[in-house]
């Protein structure tokens, strides 16, 4: 589990991580913009999302086609992602495909074409992708609870933006985007499998040559609340619940992130949680339910998703609290905190043979956190932690959180009305 981790900055401000993994035959390498949906202004939802398809579709030096050939005719993929806090582009290469790898993800980046007609074509796609959205009950239900739960803050409007915003999107948004990733955002480049540092570097100081220094970052503003909404859809026929809650970072150390972690698998990660073996196996009253966390730089949601028959929907509200509130009262049942251990451990040990998964959790970590912990320091704090390391953590972040609720039901002449006591 021992990684060879390497880093260096160039002068123009872009940070370049390595991972070396001797025995690979592959390699992920990727650059990651701390850039997200949470950072748009109001007139500006979706950009983000819309800038991560649109530079797929031709640059100064490579049409969209183009792009693709290269990556796929060598038998690897090239990927992207939008989140509220950062935007990732990544390719999974034979590592000697590796320069190829990032002269194409450079090129995309830095010589972006933004094509009136390719954008108006895209825009037409993701439009397709958000309608997507709306028709997936569990989808809308989470959008509904960031919208309510952070009003006033980034974190509240969906990554891909609604219909309207998107038509809205200018090219000179597009424009003004892309001259913020090439002068004034910073970079990170991260790598991982059989990928040499040294050459790594020498390669991003040619590819990303014309970056300039200024290292603005945007800014984090984060607005927590209380509420709870009810949204009637037609053409369903389940009630989809998500219910979670908030805390500022600053509240949780290092250390309090790995106690963290255990609590949320044990209540919710796979089929052997506590909310699973409750409300499915035991109650039958749902097919899917879990729990989920999200860490941001300032700050971390969790929270419990499940759907259910809408007259069952109060009963699985309140055995979700009541598993909850169990857990904040008595901790862990018998040997439940060593399997929850094993659960992580073994995750983390599967997660170790792939490029692609190490890549992700260096960039991640390294633009959430701020710096990178190695599997083998994961590995040690989460065996080191104990019982009232995480009940007293829980017990406390939870305290000071604030707590929403969001139901998307189907259409009736009633609807649910919800008067919850929480915490």
């Amino acid at each position: 589990m021992k990684q060879n981790i390497k880093q260096t900055v160039l002068e123009n401000g872009i940070t370049i991580l390595t991972d070396y993994m001797p025995h690979a035959y592959s390699a992920a390498v990727g650059v990651w913009v701390p850039r997200g949906s949470r950072h748009e202004a109001s007139d500006e939802f979706g950009l983000s999302h819309f800038y991560e398809h649109l530079v797929f579709k031709g640059t100064e030096n490579r049409t969209a086609l183009e792009i693709a050939h290269a990556i796929e005719d060598r038998g690897g993929n090239l990927e992207a992602y939008t989140t509220r806090q950062e935007t990732g582009f990544y390719a999974q290469v034979e590592s000697s495909d590796m320069p190829l790898a990032i002269d194409v993800i450079s090129d995309m980046l830095m010589h972006p074409r933004f094509d009136k007609k390719e954008m108006e074509k895209e825009r037409h796609v993701i439009i397709e992708e958000v309608h997507s959205y709306d028709d997936i009950p569990e989808e809308l239900v989470g959008d509904i609870f960031n919208a309510i739960h952070f009003k006033g803050c980034g974190l509240a409007h969906s990554i891909t933006g609604n219909v309207k915003q998107v038509q809205a999107l200018t090219r000179k948004q597009m424009l003004k985007y892309g001259h913020q990733v090439t002068d004034e955002i910073p970079l990170y480049v991260c790598a991982s499998g059989k990928v040499k540092h040294e050459e790594l570097v020498e390669l991003c100081a040619k590819k990303f040559e014309q970056k300039k220094i200024n290292g603005i970052t945007p800014e984090d503003i984060y607005t927590p609340n209380q509420g709870i909404k009810i949204v009637q859809k037609s053409d369903i026929t389940q009630s989809n619940l998500f219910w979670g809650l908030s805390f500022d970072r600053s509240q949780m150390s290092d250390r309090d992130r790995s106690a963290f972690s255990l609590f949320n698998v044990a209540m919710g990660a796979g089929m052997a949680s506590r909310l699973f073996q409750k409300i499915r196996e035991d109650k039958g009253l749902a097919y899917s339910v879990y729990s989920t966390a999200d860490l941001y730089k300032d700050c971390v949601d969790w929270g419990i998703s499940l759907a259910t028959e809408p007259h069952q929907l109060k009963t699985a509200l309140a055995l979700s609290i009541a598993e909850v509130k169990k857990f904040l009262r008595h901790g862990f049942i018998k040997d439940e905190l060593e399997r929850t251990k094993t659960n992580i451990l073994g995750g983390l040990h599967l997660g170790a043979d792939s490029p692609e998964k190490r890549v992700i959790r260096m960039a991640e970590q390294t633009l959430h956190l701020g710096e990178f912990h190695t599997m083998e320091y994961a590995e040690k704090q989460i065996r080191s932690i104990t019982e009232d390391e995480v009940l007293a953590t829980v017990n406390r972040l939870l305290s000071t959180a604030k707590y929403s609720i969001a139901v998307v039901e189907p259409k009736s002449k009633k609807k649910t009305v919800l008067d919850v006591d929480l915490f």
